[in-house]
């Protein structure tokens, strides 16, 4: 039995929703092919596109993997054949989509009966090879789609719902060198002023009704973080920053870093889209970075397709 599965990429936080809000995407997207083998490991293969570790333990997804195997006592191993069409280290959950892919794969191929949120917790042990932490605000949407809110205290729980259909995105990814996503985690403040979490609350809250009622206008004043990201863009991580969230006003649009950046991820209706792709063209590349843009919207989570 052969698989072929479409993993999304996906955008983290949303702004004031660290850890929390995650938003699958259409594009860009990773392929992975996933098999049986006889030899009870892990063999994986990168097919085209971006370079990633091919060292299970070492690869996002060959980890939850070896993990799933060793869990469920599998006497097989799985082969995952990638075309990693997301650039690792862009703040589109390229780990996530390679964990998210692995592990729906090997509860499809040995029919474990695993839920989504069983899922998560496997997918989330793959971003420990990459940022140290078992996050989920990516492999969340990644299996889910749509757009999550992660709660883990006391207990994991994952809320799942669908935006607006009118909700356009446009991710703008800088070809910048922001270091590791561990670097990015380690900068957060480990305290944070009570008028920094008053606006956070206010603002994720707002953003989560946008969603749940769809109004876009609430999606996008919810999107501006007092914690995570000003205190990223102080540490060098985020190109731009401030004149980005400018443009973002400028456009009447929600612009937020992706994840752990350097993209930017910009909600907009769907028919203002190319406008708002050409104004981020013009601002990077006014300011000496090339850029790459992706028109999309929000998708699915990890799928098989044809």
């Amino acid at each position: 039995m052969k698989l072929r599965l479409k993993a999304p990429a996906t955008s983290a936080n949303l702004g004031p929703g660290f850890d929390v809000f995650g938003l699958a995407l259409m594009e860009p997207y990773d392929i992975v092919e996933a098999e049986r083998i006889s030899d009870k490991h892990v063999e994986i293969e990168v097919l085209e596109g971006y370079p990633v570790p091919t060292k299970p333990e070492e690869n996002t997804g060959g980890y939850a993997a070896l993990k799933m195997i060793e869990d469920f006592g599998l006497s097989e191993g799985v082969r995952l054949r990638i075309r990693k069409g997301i650039r690792p280290g862009s703040g589109l959950g390229s780990s996530a989509a390679t964990a998210a892919a692995a592990a729906y794969a090997v509860n499809e191929l040995f029919n474990l009966g695993l839920s989504s949120e069983e899922l998560v917790r496997y997918a989330a042990l793959g971003e420990l090879v990459s940022a140290g932490a078992p996050h989920l605000d990516n492999v969340a949407p990644a299996i889910y789609g749509g757009f999550v809110m992660v709660s883990q205290e006391p207990r994991l729980r994952i809320y799942s719902m669908e935006p607006p259909p009118d909700l356009g995105v446009v991710v703008a990814l800088p070809d910048v060198e922001k270091g590791s996503t561990r670097r990015a985690r380690e900068v957060i403040p480990r305290e944070v002023p009570l008028r920094s979490l008053v606006h956070n609350v206010a603002k994720a809250s707002i953003l989560a009704a946008g969603i749940a009622l769809k109004n876009i206008n609430m999606i996008r004043e919810g999107m501006n973080d007092a914690v995570v990201e000003p205190a990223r863009a102080r540490a060098g991580i985020i190109p731009e920053y401030e004149g980005v969230k400018r443009l973002g006003e400028e456009l009447d649009a929600g612009i937020a870093v992706s994840g752990a950046g350097p993209a930017v991820i910009c909600v907009i209706e769907k028919s203002r889209r190319n406008v708002a792709a050409e104004a981020l063209k013009k601002f990077y590349e006014s300011r000496g970075y090339r850029v790459q843009l992706y028109i999309t919207e929000p998708g699915p989570g990890v799928a098989v397709i044809g």
